[in-house]
């Protein structure tokens, strides 16, 4: 990550460099030095950047966002007659909207690898961290059961 790489990614989230230094725990000057080429974006930096843009991009409004999924295992698709496996793909203009389908795909169908990704194909939602979403989002939209006494 260079100089326009750490700026750019400081504007994409909004930040002024007294923000990008906060939500990195590092001073404005940390971030004055980097972007004014003074000295290099340590690497670990770079990394923290890119795992706060994934977060970022996390957002219900976030979009629009491609979600991914199979009807079965890849591993299984030699097993299978010819055409059996199925990969779709559908275009959600948000993570709100991919995420719901997933919920509602999920009480129907046994979604393998489920996956959203962002208009360059980066993973926005994947793996467990998106079947946790999920279950989280079913149990609130579950009615609270009444007890009687």
């Amino acid at each position: 990550m260079d100089q326009w790489d750490f700026k750019k990614w400081r504007k994409k989230l909004g930040l002024n460099q007294v923000m990008a230094g906060e939500m990195l725990g590092l001073s404005r000057g940390a971030v004055q030095y980097w972007e004014s080429d003074l000295r290099p974006v340590p690497r670990a930096v770079e990394l923290a950047c890119q795992e706060l843009l994934r977060r970022w991009k996390q957002r219900p409004e976030y979009g629009p966002v491609t979600l991914l999924y199979s009807d079965g295992p890849v591993s299984e698709a030699d097993s299978r007659p010819a055409g059996d496996l199925v990969l779709r793909c559908e275009p959600h203009p948000d993570n709100e909207s991919a995420l719901g389908r997933v919920v509602r795909l999920s009480e129907t169908l046994n979604l393998f690898m489920p996956l959203i990704v962002d208009d360059d194909g980066t993973a926005v939602w994947a793996g467990p961290e998106l079947l946790h979403e999920c279950d989280e989002r079913k149990g609130r939209d579950r009615p609270a059961k009444r007890i009687e006494a």
